[in-house]
């Protein structure tokens, strides 16, 4: 980072770390997409069961992880002001700490498995079916979460040091691995048994484990600053080993807020979508594949922002910092309105890869076009919201999380689809209108600039 690189050479950087995230993220989704594909051709309730079981899963993974913005935040800055011994304390820290949170979300979650899909379906006899197929799969997969939430910590220190590569590499093989052995694991090929949901479980469960044991293995291997090594440790016990904690978990704090505030109100809303009966359900599921898409770049230079963000203010360059927050909320944007435009060219076709029944499939479709309006309200919202993580500014990310998808999403979720009667279509309808807050929101405040003056 010698001198001022210029707008070219900003964007060159936005764009070098955002690639190897939004393939990573096209790994990703190829398994989500395979996954509903494979289940919704096995069984349209294996299917439905996802609106449990996804949501739940990526709930209490992305919640329990929140102590990751704050590595990226720490982690970034150090790296950026070149105190390696700091990266190196604060690495093992994050670590332990994903372990402990790991076997307590896996252990607390598998008990509670069975009460939660009831909550979130009813516990009609109507869902029974779906209930029992989501605490299948949750029983499979919550075990590992430990695997899922170490995997994570190191490629987030990989990513805060730059290296979106590595993490991009491993997450590919652990896709490939996920999708492969769903495939005989669900059907039952190549003389395997068939284990329908349960198949698609277990390819998960392991493509976790795969995923942790990379990381740890690009950490121990590496070269850069971001290494596992012996002298990392600090002498002096537990108490110095964890006390690198302290910044992080202060950064966190508000991160970890922000998550439970957004997590609750997205359950509330997976609740109100799965009150509107199991075709509904299972034409959400498809959409959710499908925006995933989108999902992936705006996820993508959400972490370049905060990367670049935080390095950079690290290095005393707050001026540089805030093009690199525009500058990857710009690209983000151009990359979402070639999304929008492929949803709005051929919603039925994307619809009719997961789904049969043509009344679903047409509903669908209808969605689609509404979640085409959302896709450059993400990219502004993730893209900002990263670039303000990674200056240490998670409070701002928790208020909005509590005005959008708690207060604004609910709301008008609940009126248009239950109290206008639009079902799905009014579920759609209040998301977007939910993205169109938070992008306002977070675009006023990081033009306001108070989060350059942000001290760790």
């Amino acid at each position: 980072m010698d001198g001022d690189p210029g707008l070219v050479g900003l964007a060159r950087q936005v764009a070098r770390l955002a690639w190897p995230v939004v393939f990573s993220g096209l790994a990703s989704t190829m398994v989500l997409f395979t996954d509903r594909l494979m289940l919704g051709h096995y069984a349209a309730d294996a299917l439905g069961s996802m609106q449990v079981s996804g949501p739940l899963v990526w709930s209490l993974f992305s919640v329990f992880g929140a102590y990751a913005v704050g590595a990226m935040a720490v982690i970034g800055r150090a790296v950026g002001a070149g105190r390696e011994a700091d990266v190196r304390r604060t690495l093992v820290a994050v670590l332990l700490l994903a372990v402990a949170v790991g076997l307590a979300v896996g252990g607390i979650g598998f008990a509670l498995r069975a009460d939660i899909a009831g909550l979130i379906v009813g516990t009609g006899p109507e869902t029974a079916d779906i209930r029992a197929l989501a605490v299948t799969y949750l029983g499979i997969v919550l075990p590992f979460s430990a695997a899922s939430l170490v995997g994570t910590a190191g490629v987030i220190a990989l990513t805060a040091a730059g290296d979106t590569r590595t993490p991009m590499q491993i997450s590919v093989t652990a896709g490939l691995l996920n999708l492969a052995m769903s495939y005989v694991l669900i059907f039952g090929v190549y003389g395997a048994p068939e284990l329908g949901i349960a198949g698609a479980a277990l390819g998960t469960a392991a493509s976790m484990v795969v995923y942790m044991l990379l990381s740890l293995a690009a950490l121990i291997r590496g070269s850069g600053p971001v290494k596992l090594v012996r002298r990392a440790l600090p002498a002096g016990g537990p108490r110095a080993l964890l006390t690198p904690l302290g910044p992080v978990l202060r950064v966190a704090g508000p991160a970890f807020g922000e998550k439970i505030v957004f997590h609750a109100g997205y359950m509330a809303f997976v609740v109100l979508v799965g009150r509107l009966g199991e075709e509904a359900m299972a034409a959400h599921q498809a959409l959710i594949a499908i925006e995933s898409l989108g999902f992936i770049a705006t996820s993508a230079f959400g972490v370049a922002a905060s990367a670049l963000v935080a390095q950079r203010l690290g290095a005393g360059r707050p001026e540089e910092a805030s093009r690199a927050g525009w500058m990857a909320a710009g690209i983000a944007v151009a990359a979402l309105c070639g999304v929008s435009l492929l949803f709005f060219a051929v919603p039925e076709r994307l619809v009719g890869m997961f789904l049969d029944e043509p009344e679903v499939v047409a509903l669908g479709a209808k969605c689609l076009l509404i979640a085409a309006v959302a896709q450059p309200l993400m990219a502004v919202t993730d893209a900002l919201a990263g670039a303000l993580r990674g200056a240490g500014d998670t409070r701002t990310p928790m208020a909005v999380a509590l005005a959008g998808p708690v207060m604004v999403r609910l709301a008008a979720c609940w009126y248009l689809a239950f109290e206008l009667e639009l079902g799905l279509l009014g579920i759609w309808l209040g998301s977007t209108l939910d993205w169109l807050v938070r992008a306002l929101w977070l675009t006023a405040v990081y033009a306001r600039g108070r989060w350059m003056r942000i001290s760790l």
